[in-house]
């Protein structure tokens, strides 16, 4: 039996992932308007347009992977800003309160720094947002490494988005749901390893999947 045919004593559930957005009302023409809302706005519209912007951008280059930096270059056409938004590792604070807290000291550092207050462009204005998401068992399960692989590139990319993504917001340290399945059932800390290395937060999920399974096949060498 060859390594990625180990089976485990207890198999990887696979969850489908499921919801709606919902539109808050709250608009923001320019630059101050969107710092006054994310400082008074309820948690879930942060952890929405920080967390869920992948769930919207699946496919294709992924520059911007939060709302806000998406926006800033988009709607502002600021590069400097869209690039300071999208550098926060927010996956890596766990409490929304200081995502909100590190969102709001980029807004209000940049406000600071300039002499007038950026605009969006007509008909560009960020609209806040919600979400409504569960997670719900689905049959798709995996025993060993090849079935894992062969699962994850068939599964809906909303579910490799809570099994990757939430994963982290939902545990404890730097690690997915895959990552755990492999060091604590099969034993298998290298492979585990080389998926906690992914700058995931980069990726479009279309590509994260394909470097998944990459890194999953026999007789990949890094």
């Amino acid at each position: 039996m060859t390594a990625s045919e180990m089976r485990a004593t207890e198999p990887f559930l696979f969850a489908d992932y499921e919801g709606l957005v919902v539109a808050t009302g709250w608009d923001a023409r320019n630059l101050r308007e969107l710092t006054e809302i994310v400082r008074r706005a309820p948690g879930e519209v942060i952890h929405h347009h920080m967390f869920r912007a992948a769930l919207e951008h699946r496919y294709g280059t992924w520059d911007h992977p939060n709302d806000f930096g998406a926006w800033a270059a988009n709607a502002l056409g600021d590069p400097v800003l869209a690039e300071k938004l999208s550098s926060l590792d927010l996956f890596r604070r766990g409490d929304i309160e200081d995502t909100r807290a590190a969102v709001i000291e980029v807004l209000e550092e940049h406000l600071d720094a300039v002499s007038t207050v950026p605009w969006a462009r007509p008909g560009f204005g960020f609209h806040f947002a919600s979400g409504i998401y569960f997670a719900l068992p689905s049959q798709r399960e995996a025993w060993t490494v090849d079935e894992l692989r062969q699962a994850i590139a068939e599964i809906p990319l909303s579910s490799l988005y809570f099994h990757f993504h939430e994963a982290r917001l939902r545990g404890q340290g730097d690690e997915d749901d895959f990552s755990r399945w492999l060091r604590d059932e099969l034993r298998r800390e290298d492979l585990a390893e080389r998926l906690r290395r992914i700058d995931f937060y980069l990726f479009s999920l279309e590509e994260l999947r394909q470097r998944i399974v990459t890194l999953l096949t026999p007789g990949f060498s890094e």
